[in-house]
């Protein structure tokens, strides 16, 4: 089986901003994405890194590519 991966950054200073990242993750699992791992970095505008992983026949198959990047 053949993998695609994605990683994607997001700062989050506030806690409401959180949902962004939730959102985040809704919108791409209905693409066929899964969530491999989450690192955080302790700082005063916590960044979250964000790897994500799907099979490659997945997005062959809809035709799909990752979603881009939201400021």
């Amino acid at each position: 089986m053949t993998w695609e991966y994605m990683v994607r950054e997001f700062n989050v200073q506030d806690s409401d901003k959180i949902l962004l990242v939730e959102e985040f993750l809704n919108e791409v699992g209905r693409d066929g994405w899964e969530l491999v791992s989450v690192a955080t970095t302790p700082t005063a505008n916590f960044t979250h890194l964000i790897y994500l992983k799907r099979t490659a026949s997945f997005a062959e198959r809809l035709d799909l590519t990752p979603p881009p990047l939201r400021p």
